[in-house]
This record gives C-alpha cells, sequence and structure tokens, in this order.
C-alpha cells in the first residue's frame, strides 16, 4: 500500500521509467493502484500509443464506454478497456478470430511495424478467411482487422512493459520502505555527475534524510548510512581521485583517525597527498 501511495503522490524522483517530467503528468492522471496499472503507464507514455491515453483514461473512469467489439475478444481486452495497448493483444486477437497460430500472428505482428504494404494485403486476405471459418462475420472481421492496422502502429509489447514495471515497482516499494538504503544507492550510482547529485540531494532533504558532509575521518570513497544520515564521500569532492582516496582511508586503517589538520598534513604528505588535493579537501 505504501508503494501504490508513493506512486499515486507521484514521489517518483530516482525510480526507474517514472522520474520524467511527461511520465509523472500521466501518473498524475492514471492514478495507479495495482501493478497492470504500472505496466499500462509505461506502454502508454511512449510516441506512439501517447495518443490513445485520453480514449484509456476516459474509458477506465467510465467503464460504461467500454467496447470490446466482439464478446470473444473481452478476455484479451478486459485489463486495456477494449483498447489494444499490446502487440501481444494484437497476436491473441488474430489467433482468436482467425485461428492464426501464434509463430503466423508474430508474423502479423512484424509485418505491420515495418509497415509491408504487400504482406499485410495478404495477411488481411488470411485475416478475413479465417474468421469467416470460425464463424465471424465478414463486416466484423473487417472491422477488427482495421482496428489491429490502427494499434499496431502505437504497439508496445507487454513483455518489456511488465520488466520494465517491476524494477519501477520495486525501486518504488523501496523508497517508501527503506528510504535511507534507497537514497545511499542512488546518490552512489551518480558519483561524478554534479547535476544528477544535486537533485538528489534535493530530494534527501525534502524527504527530511540528512546528507552529513565530508570528513576525513568518517568519509568513506562511496556514500555510506550512518546513523540515521548518509555520510558524503571522499571522491565526491573536487580534485579528489580513487587513488587519493584509497591512500587516505589505507592510512587511516594503519594509524587511526586524523587528530588535528598538522597531523592530517603530516601523514598524508608522506602518501603524496599534494597541495591541491588538500586545498580541496578543506
Amino acid at each position: 500500500a505504501k508503494t501504490y501511495a508513493l506512486i499515486r503522490a507521484v514521489d517518483t524522483v530516482g525510480v526507474f521509467q517514472l522520474e520524467s517530467e511527461g511520465m509523472k503528468n500521466l501518473i498524475r492522471k492514471m492514478q495507479p493502484n495495482c501493478f497492470e496499472d504500472i505496466v499500462a503507464t509505461i506502454a502508454l507514455f511512449r510516441p506512439g500509443p501517447m495518443e490513445n491515453i485520453p480514449e484509456y483514461l476516459d474509458r477506465r473512469e467510465h467503464p460504461e464506454k467500454v467496447d470490446y467489439i466482439h464478446p470473444s475478444l473481452q478476455p484479451i481486452l478486459q485489463n486495456t478497456y477494449g483498447i489494444m495497448i499490446y502487440q501481444e493483444q494484437i497476436m491473441q486477437v488474430a489467433q482468436t478470430m482467425a485461428g492464426f497460430t501464434l509463430g503466423k500472428a508474430d508474423n502479423l505482428r512484424k509485418a505491420i511495424s515495418k509497415k509491408k504494404g504487400e504482406e499485410l494485403r495478404r495477411m488481411q486476405e488470411e485475416f478475413i478467411s479465417g474468421a469467416l471459418r470460425k464463424g465471424y462475420d465478414e463486416a466484423l472481421a473487417q472491422k477488427v482487422y482495421a482496428l489491429i492496422m490502427k494499434f499496431a502502429n502505437y504497439g508496445f509489447n507487454k513483455s518489456h512493459s511488465v520488466a520494465y514495471g517491476l524494477l519501477a515497482y520495486q525501486l518504488s516499494y523501496l523508497k517508501a520502505n527503506f528510504p535511507l538504503e534507497f537514497y545511499t544507492s542512488l546518490l552512489n550510482s551518480v558519483i561524478g555527475a554534479e547535476g544528477k547529485t544535486a537533485e538528489y540531494i534535493d530530494e534527501c532533504r525534502r524527504h527530511q534524510v540528512q546528507i552529513l558532509g565530508p570528513s576525513v575521518n568518517a568519509s568513506d570513497v562511496r556514500y555510506l548510512i550512518e546513523g540515521n544520515a548518509i555520510r558524503y564521500p571522499l571522491l565526491g569532492i573536487k580534485n579528489i581521485g580513487s587513488a587519493a582516496c584509497l591512500q587516505l582511508l589505507a592510512e587511516r586503517q594503519e594509524k587511526g583517525p586524523f587528530a588535528d589538520y598538522y597531523d592530517f598534513v603530516t601523514r598524508m604528505l608522506t602518501r603524496r597527498l599534494n597541495r591541491k588535493m588538500i586545498e580541496a579537501l578543506i
């Protein structure tokens, strides 16, 4: 419940697939409350499928407007309110209505995505004749094939969307339930990228997660959890490379914490930490 509350509140900075402004706007309208909603949100937020968003939201809000075209297609289109969002749905419709094998249905999907005119005309004839053999009306078969043509340009494969959706859900779950661990990993993934680091530190402050300043006695190479806060890393300081960080950590490990500034300079000059680096640390 906390995960879906976080997504509905559009608190998705740092969440895979859900952090762009356009995606946030769609989440505000969708208000996801189950995994299927996350999957559909990711599939709809693509250049083609975007055209279906108003219709999808309208049908979701007003179930009486949902049209499955034919009762036999309801099990395939029920989760998406009668709209073909996923390429797999197109394949299932061809299988159910025209008796296509899944292999043949996949050929239809490929022909549509590559806009192979000749093959599409041949497939249309096979689709209509297959539907007639299965007892469907010709006008209905023509209507369904026309819809397949319309939606196929915009179809997104559900298998892809589900994989993306699962990662988005897992990250949202971690952000909602384990914020310290989430933000620490997030910040560690952008060390060296100043813009993203600033954005994510601002996000920590918004959520009352304290970032402790860098310290020659407490910091490590990467961000670390320290009590109920996150300690800024040595590697996040400009002009301090990984070699210098490792030298500092080795000195600290061998001879203990630094007593004061003079102790630090005396000990670290023997480790070839130069003036520029010491100034950067200051």
